[in-house]
């Protein structure tokens, strides 16, 4: 039996379920691989998840990942660690930067979004973000690497990765940390001053992808611009002159336009 247990984060196919668990001190994983064993409507709700999974062979083992299906016979079966959790490359991160927190060590302030937290690291807080399953890895690699190469290049108005998150051991490394800075919600005021950081980010070879308000902060040193995710790197003289350029800051005004809230969270 284990005391403290709590599902953090889903993610739902039509007929198979993936779930990030907390157990006590640790985190695992658990895919459920037909709908039957979670029937619909309970699938999202703590509680009830783990209402069903408590029951199924081999949970009150020691496993970093659980498979559960149904067999020919529909009786419901187990099988530990048939799959690996997922992680950043670390080969790529270690001459990044060298400073690795465990997830649990840190105390959580704020959330954001279901990726994106406040936390507390030592005296200061800092801005955490994680991929929550394997699909969102590649995304935030590329992220992470478009930050290290902005701060090794000099740029100035994007946040600094303070270090990197993982769940238990280093080769489970799946978020980093960075600084938490102050600022507002840019308006249609601030157009122009986050059109001037854009133009900045090409003259160091980096598109961003997604260039609308709430990727930005107002502070007195500028527009700061985050969120790398669908950034492209190129050679800087190449982004300058590409319709590239002059596409994503022509369709920044069309973006700040938008009130439906897409993209905030």
């Amino acid at each position: 039996m284990h005391g403290m247990e709590e599902v953090l984060s889903l993610d739902l196919m039509e007929n198979d379920f993936l779930y990030r668990i907390r157990r006590d001190s640790r985190i695992v994983y658990v895919s459920v691989l037909h709908a039957d064993i979670v029937p619909a409507g309970e699938r999202t709700d703590s509680f009830r998840i783990l209402s069903h999974l408590r029951v199924v062979p081999k949970w009150d083992d020691h496993w970093t990942t659980l498979t559960v299906r149904k067999g020919s016979d529909g009786v419901i079966q187990s099988i530990a660690d048939e799959f690996q959790p997922h992680s950043l490359n670390t080969k790529l991160l270690d001459g990044q930067n060298p400073n690795y927190y465990d997830i649990m060590s840190l105390e959580l302030l704020d959330r954001i979004s279901a990726r994106v937290s406040r936390v507390s690291l030592g005296s200061k807080t800092s801005i955490m973000k994680i991929a929550m399953f394997q699909y969102e890895i590649r995304y935030l690699q590329r992220e992470v690497s478009v930050y290290t190469l902005l701060a090794s290049r000099g740029f100035r108005l994007a946040p600094k990765v303070l270090g990197h998150v993982y769940e238990e051991q280093k080769d489970r490394t799946i978020g980093f940390l960075m600084e938490d800075i102050s600022g507002t919600e840019p308006g249609m005021d601030d157009l122009e001053a986050c059109q001037k950081t854009i133009r900045l980010l090409h003259g160091y070879g980096v598109l961003h992808g997604d260039a609308h308000r709430y990727n930005f902060l107002m502070t007195s040193s500028g527009a700061i611009v985050f969120d790398f995710e669908a950034a492209t790197v190129k050679d800087a003289e190449e982004v300058k002159e590409s319709m590239e350029s002059d596409n994503e800051i022509g369709s920044m005004e069309e973006k700040f336009k938008d009130d439906s809230g897409i993209g905030k969270y």
